[in-house]
């Protein structure tokens, strides 16, 4: 098997989950500090993974070439959230800033020409975050939002390989594989928290791909939209019968991905019903 980073399995997983890991293990095992922050391991290898998949341009023109700086800023940001121990309302408030000011940075320009069905697709992607933001803020010592951010990134990015877009759909699977990596040193035994230095860029990063997948791509905007209840898993874990009496946090973890798994895959059984193929990848 060719292991070089020009090979795309490489580049959106293998390397993405190793990089994870190692660099929140080496930040978590170093200090109290650091196991606050150890989150931001995957911050650094989703930014390493687009880059290597995407490229770096400066300044940046096309919207693709503008994800490394949002998961960069997002990154930065979160990390200072998690240093300073900030919480409520100022988690809340860089929830409504950052998907917003993403969206805005990406397609300002075209805000003005846009149709009512691109307005409406910019604001899914922001309500989308915002919610993701909210919630997420309650379970920074529980594996919930890595679970969810990891189904909603295999989801998307099977959505957009089934819509030609391989470039994006490599780039969500490395972001996958990122958080993949975060979650196999915190499981079975919960060790560091899920910050705002993992959660930021992220969230940031998905507000951005949905949005491009939706503008860019044949994606199917149904199949996103049925895949968005991954993010409410947590909450309806508690009202099924059985699953609702879990206490382990190994097993709440296995309970959560098999929730998730039913509108992941009838998202991607939708997608591959609706979706139009290209004769081109990219």
């Amino acid at each position: 098997m060719d292991l070089s980073l020009s090979n795309p399995i490489v580049q959106s997983s293998i390397l993405p989950l190793c990089l994870s890991l190692l660099i929140a293990a080496a930040l978590g095992f170093s200090s109290a500090k650091g196991a606050r922050i150890a989150a931001l391991g995957v911050a650094i290898s989703a930014l390493v993974t687009v880059i290597i998949i995407q490229g770096f341009s400066f300044p940046p023109k096309a919207t693709s070439q503008k994800l490394p700086y949002l998961i960069a800023a997002a990154g930065v940001i979160g990390l200072i959230f998690d240093l300073l121990k900030l919480k409520g309302i100022a988690w809340r408030l860089a929830g409504i800033i950052l998907p917003v000011a993403t969206i805005g940075w990406l397609f300002g320009n075209r805000l003005g020409s846009t149709q009512i069905d691109g307005l409406i697709y910019l604001s899914a992607a922001v309500l989308v975050s915002l919610f993701a933001y909210w919630q997420f803020e309650k379970s920074r010592h529980q594996l919930d939002s890595g679970i969810q951010i990891l189904l909603y990134c295999a989801g998307l990015g099977a959505i957009l390989m089934i819509g030609s877009s391989a470039m994006l759909s490599q780039s969500t699977f490395g972001l996958m594989a990122a958080v993949g990596g975060f979650l196999l040193l915190n499981w079975p035994k919960f060790r560091f928290p899920v910050g705002a230095a993992m959660v930021f860029p992220l969230v940031t990063a998905l507000a951005a791909l949905t949005a491009q997948s939706l503008f860019f791509t044949k994606a199917s905007g149904i199949a996103i939209a049925i895949l968005i209840p991954v993010f409410l898993i947590s909450y309806l874990l508690p009202k099924i019968p059985l699953l609702n009496k879990v206490s382990s946090p190994a097993m709440r973890a296995i309970c959560l991905t098999a929730v998730g798994v039913v509108p992941l895959g009838t998202s991607i059984l939708v997608a591959i019903m609706l979706t139009e193929t290209s004769a081109s990848g990219y």
